[in-house]
């Protein structure tokens, strides 16, 4: 599988996932059903795995021990992980790298970003390529038009 970056590009992975009953280890992915207790030192950098029912609060005073936080998406069409990346962007103010693991689509590609993601893992239907972004469509760029409920919203405060 490959890593997609914010840019469409293939970039080079230097995470591994945990194997299961072992103690984490620089570089590595531990699930959060794996994580020691509170106290417990933690190798540097470290990742976490976060399945989408994940209650951020409960981790919330741990977050700075983390470089990487994946979170899973079971099936494309579920959401709660776009909700749990833009809470850890915007509630918890995380500052470094959200990946994307599991069953994400091209077309999500864009709503990810927006989201806070900063990474993905491809699945094997869906290869490097199909993650490349046309210059308009980029979230980024002032005249892509948006998702349409912020587009109503502005609408709407302009009136």
């Amino acid at each position: 599988m490959a890593i997609i970056n914010a840019q469409g590009r293939e970039v080079a992975d230097s995470w591994t996932a945990s194997e299961p009953g072992a103690a984490p280890a620089s570089y590595t992915i531990i699930p959060l059903a794996e994580l020691p207790p509170a106290g417990t030192p933690l190798p540097s950098p470290l990742g976490l795995r976060l399945p989408p029912d994940a209650a951020l609060e409960d981790i919330a005073a741990r977050l700075g021990s983390f470089a990487l936080i994946a979170i899973e998406f079971p099936k494309f069409r579920d959401g709660r992980g776009f909700t749990l990346a833009r809470a850890l962007r915007q509630k918890y103010g995380f500052k470094d790298e959200i990946r994307a693991v599991g069953h994400v689509i091209p077309d999500q590609f864009v709503a990810l970003l927006r989201c806070g993601f900063s990474t993905l893992s491809t699945s094997p239907e869906h290869p490097a390529a199909q993650w490349r972004l046309p210059a308009a469509a980029a979230p980024e760029n002032p005249a892509h038009p948006g998702q349409l409920l912020h587009r109503l919203m502005h609408r709407g405060l302009a009136a």
